[in-house]
């Protein structure tokens, strides 16, 4: 085949990814805005759409749609954003294996936050200033592990290995303060140990939102830079671009994006892994589509996790964490990944 229809050929299937990705967006949307703890279905959904489009009178469960439709675009957002930090960890890293979660970034970003919080509880009113303080922890995090990983020789392993001590540290550290903080200030806060969409209110999005346009606008421009990286620093450099200043930007970014997602859902594991992977899988190495697509398909699954987080609280065991349903599939994809790149 010819590089030119090489060429067109992954460009078809990219657009025809990112339209099938977008068609599974919608249904997964409409089945999150069916499901809940009331009766309320499909159809009473579209009489609140039509309502909104003038086509009908106020039905009486426009309340409850609103409040499933905030949930179901924080979580897609959230998805989103951990999507596009997973395919900025791997890239600089080279790591098939790292993630925002494994790395640390999650952990370090909510003990900030608590301890923060423990100083000044007011800071929880301001949302805007819950991001930065995450972001800060989430990007210190990150330099500790990798300051970490070159002191145990810089391997691939030993990034991994290094998260692993940075995260169990400051996961012990953000369980003792988010206990203090919920003890102590009668704030529901151990939640976010694990997650949760539950609390998640209209103004969320919009945060969301600016995060996320943020941090899309500023990957897809370092797309092409690092797919040079991915090359080597020599080769990155041959091409006129500085290797230590796109690993810089594209660490702010990850942390910025994995910070903002901390600050208001808490910690969600896994969902950076395993969503470039499948991304990859689907249209080759480029992350100029790989980026857009890790949007589509994190927003996606984390959707349809809260369903599922809602169908079993159905049953009456309460609101469980989302996490335990990201970690149900993301901890097994890890381990088929670890024992394949041991081997390999």
């Amino acid at each position: 085949m010819k590089l030119s229809e090489l060429y067109q050929f992954r460009l078809r299937r990219f657009f025809a990814s990112i339209i099938l990705g977008v068609v599974l967006l919608v249904i997964a949307l409409m089945v999150s805005l069916s499901i809940g703890s009331t009766s309320y279905g499909l159809i009473d959904v579209l009489h609140a759409f039509a309502w909104k489009l003038g086509l009908e009178s106020k039905p009486d469960n426009v309340l409850i749609i609103e409040l499933r439709l905030t949930r179901s675009l924080v979580a897609l957002l959230t998805g989103a954003c951990l999507g596009i930090a997973g395919v900025l960890v791997q890239s600089i890293t080279r790591n098939p294996l790292a993630e925002p979660f494994l790395l640390g970034l999650s952990s370090t970003a909510l003990t900030t936050v608590a301890l923060t919080v423990l100083l000044a509880p007011s800071i929880l009113a301001i949302r805007y200033t819950t991001v930065l303080v995450a972001f800060m922890g989430a990007f210190i995090g990150f330099t500790l592990t990798l300051l970490l990983s070159e002191l145990a020789g810089g391997s691939p392993l030993a990034l991994i290995l290094a998260g692993i001590a940075v995260s169990s540290i400051f996961s012990g550290f953000s369980h003792v303060l988010a206990f203090l903080v919920q003890s102590e200030l009668r704030m529901p806060f151990l939640i976010l140990l694990l997650g949760t969409f539950s609390s998640s209110l209209k103004p969320d999005v919009t945060l969301l939102s600016i995060v996320l346009g943020i941090g899309f606008t500023i990957s897809m421009v370092l797309a092409k830079p690092l797919n040079a990286l991915l090359y080597g620093d020599d080769y990155a450099s041959q091409l006129g671009y500085n290797p230590r200043t796109i690993r810089r930007i594209s660490s702010l970014i990850a942390s910025f994006l994995t910070g903002a997602t901390v600050a208001i859902v808490g910690i969600i594991g896994f969902i950076g892994l395993v969503v470039p992977h499948l991304a990859r899988m689907l249209i080759g190495g480029d992350n100029r589509q790989v980026v857009p697509l890790s949007a589509i398909i994190g927003g996606s699954l984390l959707v349809l996790a809260d369903v599922a987080v809602r169908i079993i609280s159905a049953y009456g065991v309460g609101e469980l964490p989302v996490s335990a349903i990201t970690s149900i599939i993301g901890a097994p994809f890890f381990a088929y990944l670890l024992i394949r790149k041991m081997r390999g």
